[in-house]
């Protein structure tokens, strides 16, 4: 049911059915947890993928890892 048809059924009722359709929803706000907004997630980028492709015909994969390991 869209939104636009609960605000018609809602002013077709009579003032007394109104008003127990507010507390409902007032009471139905009060027993349902709001739940914490949450930043939303970052997704890692690959735009660092190929950065060392100029590098291919000088040295192997295995030879940059350790390359890489004596520089920790």
């Amino acid at each position: 049911m869209s939104r636009d048809t609960l605000i018609a059924k809602y002013e077709t009722l009579p003032v007394g059915a109104q008003k127990q359709v507010e507390t409902f929803i007032e009471f139905l706000s009060q027993r349902t947890p709001t739940k914490p907004v949450r930043a939303t997630k970052r997704r890692f980028k690959f735009d660092w993928a190929g950065g060392l492709a100029d590098l291919k015909s000088q040295f192997t994969a295995v030879e940059l890892q350790h390359h890489l390991n004596e520089l920790r």
